[in-house]
């Protein structure tokens, strides 16, 4: 099953699409089409495959022309300005809500795709992706400018750097690979927060010029992390695999019951959820989350922390992103827009 969080291993495998200068096509399903991010501003954004783009209020949108048809991962917006990022590292920009949209970055060569952007106020920006792919832009979007974040390697990996160092030329080469996926990217008042593979979990204070890694015993990836309204940071990632920082600093594993990948925690004015493959969903209660507090075992004997809850629904598929339609929470989906009900 596809989903947003596997792209970086497609596009690394040569599954991406190539044909930027092209429209994106009017899909008369569009709506029922793999869609993997959402992003609300002045208006309600949601892009996926095939250079799918919608565009509206939270409960009445429609397909844009876009100059592109790569998979779209992500979009975020500030005012009436968006960023949609993708496959071939491509970049969309729109100036005026989503209704038009411009190619402003594209390096197929790269053969990498980007996977989240954010809008750190109105001219700064960055787009991040597979093997460390790090994009800054201090002019709303119109041009980008790529930095390397050393300081989000690991000890070992910053150790064989400094080995290598006296050979620039080899150094060169393996800081183009040596560099994990960088899966998400989220905010929280002057803090800046990253996660993707191999247990990465870091922080920024500096808009992202320099880097805290957080160090947590799993060794897998993580798709999305949040600062919850507790002050507390939580993580989630693969094979349900969530940790939640104490007040001691110390970064706890809570018991989900799941065995799917934990995609995107998302915030509304319902609640807090967060959303994975096969169509999980839980719903959190962020007070509890801290506390050693268990249900009773289900009837495959696992104990699912307190603080969780799994939402009934129909959806099978891959869940990436949702948001409040009316007062339903809508899954972003492999299998397009569907209601979590």
């Amino acid at each position: 099953m596809i989903n947003k969080f596997a792209v970086s291993i497609l596009l690394v495998s040569g599954l991406c699409a190539t044909a930027n200068a092209e429209q994106a096509y009017l899909a008369p399903l569009v709506k029922e089409s793999m869609l993997l991010d959402v992003a609300h501003a002045d208006k309600t954004i949601v892009v996926g495959e095939r250079g799918h783009i919608l565009v509206g209020d939270s409960e009445q949108l429609s397909q844009v022309n876009v100059p592109s048809t790569v998979t779209l991962t992500a979009v975020d917006g500030i005012g009436n300005t968006y960023l949609a990022v993708g496959h071939d590292a491509t970049i969309l920009r729109s100036s005026d809500a989503g209704a038009s949209w411009e190619e402003v970055f594209s390096a197929v060569e790269l053969d990498r795709p980007f996977l989240d952007v954010i809008f750190l106020d109105q001219n700064e920006a960055i787009a991040i992706g597979g093997y460390g792919l790090f994009y800054r832009s201090t002019d709303a979007g119109l041009s980008w400018t790529q930095e390397q974040q050393v300081s989000l390697l690991s000890d070992d990996d910053n150790e064989y750097l400094e080995s290598i160092a006296d050979d620039p030329e080899f150094l060169a080469e393996e800081l183009n690979y040596i560099f994990p996926h960088f899966n998400r990217l989220s905010k929280a008042g002057d803090t800046l927060y990253l996660v993707g593979e191999a247990g990465l979990v870091a922080k920024s204070s500096d808009r992202g010029r320099s880097w805290e890694r957080f160090d947590i015993d799993y060794a897998g990836s993580f798709f999305d992390v949040q600062r919850l309204s507790t002050g507390a940071e939580l993580a989630v990632g693969l094979r349900g695999n969530m940790f939640i920082q104490n007040d001691d600093q110390q970064w706890l594993s809570l018991t989900t019951c799941v065995t799917t990948s934990l995609n995107s925690i998302v915030n509304t004015d319902v609640g807090l959820f967060v959303v994975g493959n096969n169509g999980v969903v839980l719903a959190l209660e962020p007070e509890v989350l801290l506390s050693e507090q268990y249900q009773s075992p289900n009837s495959e004997g696992c104990a699912r922390h307190a603080g969780l809850t799994q939402v009934d629904s129909d959806i099978s598929s891959s869940i990436s992103n949702a948001f409040l339609s009316g007062n339903v929470l809508t899954a972003v989906s492999a299998n397009g827009l569907q209601p979590v009900e």
